[in-house]
């Protein structure tokens, strides 16, 4: 008989609830406007896996989606308007001549890199269901007060983009992956590094800090 209290089990009803979560996060980005409050949704019930909470995932990420869904929101239009503004300059600083293009461009780089480090914060922390200033401020201090986590977490999120460029032709399979699985195990594996920074984080109305 099969043990379902055995890793094996444990390890397939883990990978079975992530490829729900992927699921949903998937249909509830569709309207695009509505993609940050799917990413918030899904990191709290990723956060709850991670703790070992929860056994309905879908039931939890609904929960959370209607919960957060104006923080996360906010944060999204914030994100996509800098990252609109942050690509434009890249690509009209492309197109000049010159080593001031080229030392402009680098900094135009270097503020995508930050907003890729509070980007990779502020959606488990909406989370926490708390007011898009608090949450905006705590993760541009854990971005940097917690940068070693902040750069892993990041490195998470870019390994699909890094697989695509060393093997251009396996697009299709990759793509299949990110449909079933790919989009919400990036999100666990961040999970694993924000988590106990965030269980440690004081409870709302007390003092910001990224100590």
């Amino acid at each position: 008989m099969v043990d379902p209290n055995s890793r094996t089990w444990q390890a397939l009803g883990l990978a079975a609830d992530v490829v729900v979560v992927n699921a949903l996060t998937i249909v509830c980005s569709l309207p695009v406007v509505t993609a940050g409050a799917a990413l918030s949704a899904a990191h709290g019930t990723l956060l709850e896996m991670v703790r070992e909470e929860g056994a309905k995932p879908a039931r939890t990420y609904f929960s959370y989606f209607t919960r957060t869904w104006r923080t996360a929101t906010f944060g999204w239009l914030l994100l996509l308007a800098v990252g609109s503004v942050l690509g434009w300059e890249y690509w009209a600083l492309g197109r000049m001549d010159g080593g001031a293009a080229l030392v402009a461009q680098a900094g135009v780089l270097a503020g995508a890199i930050l907003v890729t480090l509070w980007a990779v914060w502020f959606f488990p922390l909406a989370s926490r269901g708390e007011g898009f200033a608090r949450t905006a401020k705590l993760a541009a201090l854990l971005a940097l007060g917690k940068l070693p986590r902040s750069l892993l977490a990041s490195v998470w999120l870019l390994i699909p983009a890094v697989l695509i460029i060393l093997n251009p032709g396996g697009w299709v399979l990759w793509l299949a992956v990110m449909a079933i699985i790919g989009v919400a195990l990036m999100l666990y594996l961040v999970d694993l590094v924000v988590v106990e920074t965030i269980d440690s984080l004081p409870p709302r109305g007390s003092t910001v800090s990224a100590q």
